[in-house]
């Protein structure tokens, strides 16, 4: 690696957290009838909020509530770090390097980096609670060097807005501009300018292994088997419009890990896509499956669970609590709800997750042609009336 620590932004560069912050900025001004557009908003959001608060004339009392709602996981849509994220701060300590975290944010950062299972691969930081002049003045950097003992010449500053990169520049250490969103011009006291993380990682050489990155081509073939194994059901399982399958997903056995190691929230965005354009068209109703952090609970369409009478959970799924398939069912449902129990017409079990409990009476077990879904094992049911009677019994062959 060309350095063996790094400095890392929040916002931006570790999480896609913009959309988030502006719909809680959005939120609040709509309701206040305050005059504002979109671009305009972002604009001012990528400088700071204090810029954005002074340029729209926001109060405190209308800031505290923005701020209440941008610190509400519910509230949507939701923060996700960049594709990549895991893999790139897994490798730099993997290799002997260290991460570091510096940012204007409050503790919310450290928060979301636990939620995701990412707080592992940090040494240390700077967030906003600390008091440290904001960037671009280097006294964090500063900071953040002398207390680890921090090489200046080996270290580099990571994010995605010039003042970023500026505060690593006046402190002496090299930048790198991380282009998320359009709003940054090209001209850049930066030494590498990137636009994802898997080009940060060649750029900086830092090492990654085949497929820790989950690329187009291996996210499109996990959801062109996901929409096989979910025809396959449908016509096993003799599913129509209103029908119930669950869905259990180990996204860490679909990338070759061991279940509830290594969360992907991309292999299981593309688990929930391929499942999506078969189920949904259909009227077939979906639910996804929570670890046992949150007890098997499930994740389903609010409207469906209010129709069937589910008893609704206060819980927000999320990758290391939840699951990452769980997550993005949460996150790109229209309306969620957490359910505490279900009676699902149909199953699909990727990875070994354990589905039964959530099947109604009787369950058969499926052969389908479509075996695994990535490296993750695939096993499917379907459930049938229980038979009652004995010897004189007559069956409807239709219930079989």
């Amino acid at each position: 690696m060309k350095y063996t620590s790094f400095i890392w932004d929040f916002d931006g560069t570790l999480f896609d957290s913009y959309p988030h912050v502006i719909a809680a900025f959005e939120a609040v001004m709509s309701r206040d009838k305050m005059e504002f557009s979109h671009d305009d908003l972002c604009r001012a959001l990528y400088i700071s909020y204090g810029e954005c608060r002074r340029q729209f004339g926001i109060s405190d009392e209308q800031y505290a509530e923005i701020l209440a709602l941008e610190s509400d996981f519910a509230h949507r849509p939701a923060v996700t770090p960049f594709a990549g994220t895991a893999a790139v701060l897994r490798a730099v300590v993997e290799s002997g390097g260290k991460n570091y975290l510096y940012t204007h944010r409050n503790r919310l950062a450290w928060t979301y980096l636990r939620l995701f299972g990412l707080d592992k691969y940090f040494s240390g930081g700077v967030d906003g609670t600390m008091g440290f002049p904001f960037k671009p003045a280097p006294d964090a950097m500063k900071h953040i060097l002398s207390i680890n003992s921090i090489d200046p010449e080996a270290a580099v500053m990571i994010g995605d807005r010039e003042i970023d990169v500026l505060a690593g520049v006046n402190a002496g250490v090299d930048g790198c501009l991380f282009k998320s969103h359009p709003i940054e011009g090209d001209n850049t006291c930066a030494a590498y300018t990137v636009f994802s993380m898997n080009e940060l990682a060649a750029v900086l050489d830092i090492p990654l292994g085949d497929g820790d990155i989950l690329t187009e081509e291996a996210a499109d073939m996990i959801r062109k088997e996901a929409s096989s194994a979910a025809l396959e059901l449908c016509e096993a399982a003799k599913l129509s419009e209103g029908s119930l399958v669950v869905v259990g997903c180990s996204s860490s056995e679909i990338t070759g890990e061991r279940i509830g190691s290594s969360s992907s929230p991309e292999a299981a965005k593309a688990v929930f896509d391929g499942l999506r354009d078969v189920f949904f068209p259909r009227g077939i109703h979906m639910a996804a499956q929570c670890c046992e952090h949150l007890n098997r609970a499930l994740i389903v369409d609010r409207t469906l669970a209010e129709t069937r009478g589910y008893e609704i959970m206060n819980v927000v799924p999320m990758p290391k609590a939840g699951g990452a398939f769980a997550w993005t069912m949460w996150k790109e449902l229209d309306c969620p709800a957490a359910v505490c129990e279900i009676k699902a017409d149909a199953g699909l079990d990727i990875g070994g997750t354990l589905i039964g409990m959530h099947l109604r009476r009787v369950a058969v077990p499926l052969r389908l042609s479509q075996k695994a879904i990535g490296h993750a094992s695939l096993s499917a049911a379907r459930v049938r009336a229980p038979f009652t009677g004995g010897e004189r019994a007559v069956y409807d062959g239709t219930l079989m």
